[in-house]
């Protein structure tokens, strides 16, 4: 029971990135993701547990605005665990799906509820997209339960609050300043909205908008530059290992998703954007597998 107490409500964020990681390589070696699945399959377990068993305790935690939003990060991975769990029993896999996307929709009512009202924008924080835009997560994944409408609703629901949040959450962060030390490293999520709507537009709609694409592509690209750039930063500013670090990991593996899903799109046509899939599927593999140690050590210790 003091193993679940320890256990760290943002390493929902580093099981949504294995599950992600995991489908970034199967077109690489299929054993490779199933052997993230199943890493990330047992940190899902222990997580669910601590929901379970501790929800009362969990209360507090979640009145901090940075805990509180980045929770849905365990319902945007539930949607991709329904993805794997699919091809071993269908009717199971779809369920799962289904809970996570409702599981998020709620998340996204109670959060609102309890921090919109009398909003300050110092609450705010990037970790704020993972409430409102993970919801896309249901468009990437949309073939799972086989519902692209649902995968385009989340879309477009996820797009006007990504075009309402980003000025908000620049203005936060980069105007108003004052981050706490243990919130700034969800500043590497800037790299992950852009992206997971691309990617999510990439799966879920047939008839594509060129414009759409590269408007897109072009916030993905210069919002990985941003994130790439506060990961350095606060690896180098902060090296000692924060719970908080698996902030740094969903954001890059997106992005070397939706990229990879642009360049098919393009048949490959374009040399330099199939090397940047390249560079980014090694880094978001690298940056993974070192969160992940890091957290493997972190466990370990706080288990003796």
């Amino acid at each position: 029971m003091n193993f679940l107490k320890r256990y760290p409500v943002p390493v929902a964020g580093l099981i949504l990135a294995l599950l992600a990681l995991g489908n970034l390589l199967q077109t690489w070696d299929p054993r490779v993701r199933l052997a993230l699945g199943a890493v990330a399959l047992v940190l899902y377990a222990i997580y669910l547990l601590k929901l379970l068993l501790l929800n009362v305790k969990l209360k507090e935690p979640l009145e901090n605005p940075v805990a509180a939003s980045v929770l849905p990060t365990f319902t945007m991975a539930t949607m991709l665990l329904g993805g794997y769990v699919k091809p071993y029993c269908p009717s199971c896999g779809i369920a799962i799906w289904y809970a996570g996307f409702a599981g998020h929709a709620l998340l996204i009512l109670w959060f609102s509820w309890n921090f919109l009202r009398g909003f300050s924008i110092k609450k705010v924080f990037p970790s704020w997209f993972i409430v409102y835009v993970g919801i896309a997560v249901a468009s990437v994944s949309a073939p799972v339960s086989g519902r692209a409408d649902l995968g385009r609703g989340a879309f477009w629901f996820a797009f006007a609050t990504y075009l309402c949040l980003l000025p908000i959450v620049c203005w936060r962060v980069w105007k108003v300043g004052q981050i706490p030390d243990p919130a700034k490293p969800t500043a590497v999520i800037f790299a992950a909205p852009a992206s997971l709507l691309l990617a999510g537009y990439m799966v879920s709609f047939e008839a594509k908008s060129q414009g759409m694409i590269y408007a897109l592509m072009l916030l993905s690209l210069a919002f990985f530059v941003v994130g790439l750039g506060y990961l350095v930063w606060l690896t180098w500013k902060q090296p000692d290992f924060s719970p908080a670090h698996a902030a740094f990991t969903f954001p890059v593996v997106i992005s070397a998703i939706a990229m990879k899903a642009v360049n098919a799109s393009l048949g490959g046509a374009l040399d330099i954007l199939a090397t940047l899939v390249t560079l980014q599927t090694v880094l978001a593999s690298l940056v993974v597998l070192w969160v992940l140690v890091r957290y493997l050590v972190f466990l370990f210790a706080s288990s003796k």
